[in-house]
């Protein structure tokens, strides 16, 4: 009786095990997955260059540097009517005068001129190339007595609004580069892709093309899908 006992315990655990080990084999087959990412680039033109067109005045009286302001702002706004930029194209701020005469840090001894101004002609359009060709002569300005600054906050600012008109294609491409990685994955273990478990977007990211290529956009997204393998 104590043998047959012994027999029907094992019996059952060997059953038992049996169906465990069944039923686990189901769980893993069932949640075979795999997380794939897919890259979607594109180099687009800028549709939108903003520049900010500066020089600086000096004098000894205000209407003297008023009519120094005056006239190289016309010479400016005649540099940039060359390259077909005209008041839709531009503003003309309101200059930044400093009076170095109240400066109590100042060497008076050393002041040269009593009065300081930087004049600003603010440049948004949409004519990328025109605004790119008027900053790359900006030194037939010196000749005509205007000295452009070159410094950072001066030089063009090139955008790319049009992404809305990009971004389902984009998206659409980077899913159909996840699922050629999922085909692959796939391939290599002898599996099948299966349905989309879930799957994410990234961000849209705009950047210059290059040093150099600021004009031109690189626009780069990555969306990561989890596919079902079979």
């Amino acid at each position: 009786m104590k043998t047959l006992h012994i027999l029907i315990v094992s019996f059952a655990l060997i059953v038992s095990a049996a169906m465990l080990a069944c039923g686990m084999s189901k769980i893993v087959k069932a949640n075979r997955n795999v997380s794939v990412r897919g890259l979607a680039e594109r180099e687009v033109p800028a549709d939108m260059a903003t520049w900010r067109v500066s020089f600086s005045v000096s004098g000894n009286d205000l209407p003297t540097l008023q009519r120094e302001i005056l006239s190289k702002t016309k010479i400016v706004l005649d540099f940039l009517g060359e390259y077909d930029l005209n008041e839709s194209d531009y503003s003309v701020l309101s200059p930044e005068i400093t009076d170095t005469t109240t400066n109590i840090y100042l060497d008076q001894s050393r002041r040269q001129f009593n009065y300081i101004a930087k004049q600003t002609v603010l440049v948004r359009t949409e004519k990328v190339s025109n605004v790119k060709a008027a900053s790359i002569d900006t030194i037939d300005l010196m000749g005509k007595g205007v000295a452009i600054l070159s410094d950072y906050d001066n030089s063009v600012k090139y955008e790319f609004n049009g992404l809305n008109e990009i971004k389902l294609e984009m998206i659409a491409d980077a899913t159909k580069n996840a699922l050629l990685a999922a085909e692959q994955f796939a391939h290599d273990s002898g599996s099948k892709v299966g349905k989309i478990m879930s799957a994410s977007q990234g961000l849209f990211s705009i950047e210059d093309a290059a040093v150099g290529l600021e004009d031109i956009k690189n626009v780069r997204v990555v969306t990561t899908v989890v596919y079902s393998i079979r």
